[in-house]
């Protein structure tokens, strides 16, 4: 006869060893008990329900001889005897663990419990279990010497097949998406667990940064069969709001002013990674810019990602200037995307910007339509702070141009946008921050070879120079490198000091000259965790400004 009970099989042993096998870790004996066992040699009193069930809870501990010596009314006196001890203990077959009896509490020499044997096995089964051998079994074989003084054991372990791994499951996360968190460890179809780095599963996860905490993935049953890696997660806020706000000193042309913008941004809806995010940004003048963007990783369960934008700017009675554009991204690994983008572009002139100079107005009426194809790459350790790491984003776009009162029919555009950024560790708590934009446009000439407004970006604040006014210059192309120095507190609060240098060349148009400038900034800045969020506060000065004059930011992001 055999009984399989936690990924052991038992083989025939004596009664009182299968009864304890059977009974003494089923439901507790003594919530029925109704005998009072006495032993004759002082071993102790307990209840019972009937005295064979006392001998048999004996036997398991290990008294292999204990006997019954008599009753009376409803009570049972036994003879416990002396307690076996292990004379051996060995394991045959099975390679897949190192060490399988590193934690047992069955040792040579040491006193039998079967109850003890049977935990061990157990854990050395849930062992196996974790690394896909979730059939492995352990058929225990024991010998019982020297008048049940010893017993003699021999495990034989039967490993099973491997199972594989069929996808990841996040414990923990209030929307969970088993597709979404597959696709973005790199788990596609089914995987060996011995081919599976959980170290990179929990990296990667991390990397999203929509879990606050990641923890140790365990391997679990599935329903049909296969094996879930399970990530234990604390996910981050669903969304933050962010608001930075500017002060530009007194000129000599008026007193100083406010300027900043406010951001809302929302992450891993649905539980599928996906983005929302909606800005308005109000800078000197009447001038403002407003921008949505929504985005799915994946879309439909593919590795192919969909995002759609629009930006909308105004500046005063200059101009109106427009985009819309899809993107697709297609996931070579978690760490690289291809980028692909469609996007329409229009500008407007307002009342002003209508005006003419030299018989031509200030802002041409367009319409571009722009594809692009780029890069993705980002490898840090910290996707919210990083202090170890690489991220770059490449786009390069060409289109056509039309609109009224080119002549010379449709033309043509072509913009080049790099974005890089380089983390590097120095000593405890402090690191280096090295980065570099850079926007270069190439476009055919209106009739009389000039560049007006509408076909220039604008630099200077917070986001490009700092140490100059919001949206001070006017470029076609512009190149800024930045380094920072950071000393942390914690994972997201540091005081820095930083540098941006760089300039933008600008050729003639309508009422202005042709310029090529170098430009130079400097500053420090503290970050850091508050009751209300995270707050940023900046202090940043360029070579003609004295040290009372500097450009102030703060900035406060709330989780929602």
């Amino acid at each position: 006869m055999r009984a399989r009970n936690g990924g052991a099989v038992w083989r025939k042993v004596p009664r009182a060893l299968a009864l304890a096998g059977l009974l003494a870790f089923c439901a507790p004996v003594c919530a029925q008990a109704a005998w009072t066992v006495v032993t004759a040699d002082s071993t102790g009193v307990s209840r019972a329900s009937t005295p064979e069930g006392a001998l048999d809870s004996l036997s398991a501990r290990g008294f292999l001889t204990a006997r019954l010596d008599s009753t009376r009314a409803d009570t049972a006196f036994v003879w416990a005897g002396p307690r076996a001890r292990i004379e051996s203990l060995r394991l045959v077959g099975g390679a897949a663990l190192s060490d399988p009896m590193a934690d047992w509490q069955s040792r040579e020499g040491g006193v039998f419990d079967l109850r003890a044997l049977r935990e061990d096995l157990h854990r050395t089964a849930s062992r196996y279990a974790r690394l896909g051998r979730v059939e492995a079994r352990l058929v225990p074989d024991l010998q019982i010497a020297a008048g049940g003084r010893e017993v003699a054991i021999v495990v034989r372990v039967d490993e099973g097949p491997e199972a594989e791994v069929v996808g990841v499951e996040l414990v923990g996360a209030r929307s969970p998406s088993r597709a979404f968190a597959s696709r973005r460890v790199g788990l596609t179809e089914p995987t060996p667990p011995s081919q599976i780095d959980l170290g990179q599963v929990r990296r990667r996860l991390d990397a999203t940064g929509l879990y606050l905490e990641v923890g140790q993935p365990t391997l679990a049953r599935a329903e049909d069969g296969g094996l879930l890696l399970q990530v234990p997660v604390v996910e981050a806020p669903p969304g933050a709001f962010d608001v930075v706000l500017g002060y530009l000193p007194p000129t000599g042309e008026g007193g100083g002013s406010v300027v900043g913008n406010g951001r809302v941004d929302l992450r891993n809806l649905f539980g599928g990674g996906r983005a929302a995010s909606a800005s308005l940004e109000r800078t000197p003048g009447l001038a403002s810019a407003v921008s949505v963007a929504v985005s799915d990783p994946f879309l439909l369960g593919s590795p192919l990602g969909v995002g759609l934008a629009f930006e909308g700017a105004s500046r005063d009675s200059t101009l109106a200037r427009q985009r819309v554009a899809v993107s697709l991204r297609y996931a070579l690994d978690p760490t690289l995307d291809l980028v692909a983008t469609l996007a329409g572009e229009a500008v407007r002139p307002g009342t002003y910007g209508a005006t003419l100079v030299d018989g031509r107005p200030r802002v041409r009426r367009t319409d571009d339509v722009l594809v692009g194809v780029g890069i993705a790459f980002a490898r840090l350790d910290r996707p919210r702070t990083p202090r170890r790491g690489i991220a770059l984003d490449v786009l390069a776009e060409q289109g056509r141009r039309g609109g009224d009162g080119l002549g010379t029919g449709p033309g043509s555009r072509r913009r080049l946008t790099v974005r890089g950024r380089i983390f590097v560790p120095t000593v405890a708590q402090q690191g280096l921050v090295f980065g570099a934009d850079a926007t270069v446009t190439q476009q055919q000439a209106g009739l009389d070879g000039l560049i007006d407004e509408g076909d220039l970006i604008r630099l200077g604040g917070a986001a490009s120079f700092r140490g100059y006014d919001e949206d001070q210059f006017l470029a076609r192309s512009a190149l800024r490198a930045l380094a920072e120095y950071r000393v942390r507190f914690d994972d997201a609060s540091y005081v820095f000091a930083f540098t941006d240098a760089g300039g933008f060349d600008r050729p003639a148009g309508p009422g202005a000259v042709a310029e090529r400038r170098t430009l130079l900034g400097y500053g420090a800045g503290l970050r850091v965790t508050t009751a209300l969020g995270l707050a940023t506060v900046t202090y940043a000065l360029n070579p003609d400004l004295g040290p009372t004059r500097g450009k102030v930011h703060v900035g406060l992001q709330v989780g929602l």
